[in-house]
């Protein structure tokens, strides 16, 4: 590949080294300082996936034995790691990616202490779509899927696996077979044709297509998983359906004046797009946000 954007429309994912050692420590030591790794539970019950999509509150880290989603941007505590989402390195490669004019919708936590089985079910990121309104063109060459979200890692990890060049097309016969049915989860014994385990190091960002066929499974893990999770879209296109993961109204103008000069002018930016395009069902519209 030329360029790492012939890679991701290709294959639907890059991977990129994006920390240095001093940073990963850095992060690490704030991200330490927020979770705590000795917090026991007499849970041993294996919970199968977190609040995805609600988030989690990080004072219950630890109470089950079970991985963690933690969304930051609408915390009141968590400001210390803000600046993880505006790191020059990242705001570079999704630029070039997916163009400029970034706006952040998604900065959260993902985390588990040493372990701890977690395995979600496999799925494109169409949870918000209802089943029947999930058609073939949104998985398609033509239409230009403008969200990238990330997985950057402070500890070495292999908890992604990937269906790679899956974000462009509908799924094989296979592929429904594996999903049985449903268009959202498939169920968690299912067996992906095609899969690959994303390998990281501490430090290494995967940067993958939200279309992209994927799930979080890490077994028999001996180490915490600390990793940061991210998602952007550029503002020259409208929109995708993942843009509305944050909940707005928890970012009033008190809480914006907690945030740092860079990430109040970020959420700004993320409500004024929400201004322009309040509506998310219009996202999965015909037509909305085809590459022209």
């Amino acid at each position: 590949m030329n360029t790492i954007r012939e890679q991701f429309e290709k294959d639907g994912y890059v991977i990129l080294d994006i920390l240095s050692d001093t940073e990963i420590a850095d992060f690490r030591g704030i991200m330490d300082g927020m979770l705590s790794e000795s917090k026991k539970t007499d849970d041993t019950a294996t919970h199968q996936s977190s609040l995805q999509h609600l988030g989690d509150e990080i004072s219950d880290f630890g109470n089950e034995n079970r991985q963690y989603y933690f969304h930051l941007l609408t915390k009141p505590g968590t400001e210390p790691i803000h600046h993880a989402f505006h790191h020059p390195g990242i705001l570079a490669a999704v630029e070039q990616l997916i163009g400029p004019d970034l706006i952040v919708n998604n900065a959260s936590i993902l985390a588990s202490n040493p372990g701890v089985d977690y395995s979600l079910g496999w799925h494109r990121d169409v949870i918000q779509i209802p089943e029947e309104e999930i058609e073939d063109r949104l998985f398609s060459k033509e239409r230009f899927h403008n969200s990238v979200q990330i997985n950057l890692p402070l500890v070495q990890e292999d908890a992604l696996e990937i269906v790679p060049g899956s974000h462009n097309r509908p799924n094989t016969p296979e592929e429904d077979q594996a999903f049985a049915g449903t268009k959202h989860y498939a169920p968690l014994d299912a067996v992906m044709p095609g899969a690959m385990r994303v390998s990281l190091k501490a430090g290494q960002a995967v940067f993958y297509n939200n279309n992209l066929i994927h799930r979080g499974y890490c077994i028999g893990s001996t180490v915490p998983r600390r990793t940061l999770h991210m998602g952007y879209h550029s503002a020259a296109k409208p929109p995708t359906w993942h843009f509305y993961l944050l909940n707005a109204a928890l970012l009033t103008p008190d809480y914006l004046e907690r945030l740092s000069p860079t990430m109040r002018r970020m959420m700004e930016q993320y409500l004024e797009c929400k201004r322009q395009y309040p509506r998310m069902e219009d996202t999965w519209k015909q037509g909305y946000g085809v590459e022209n």
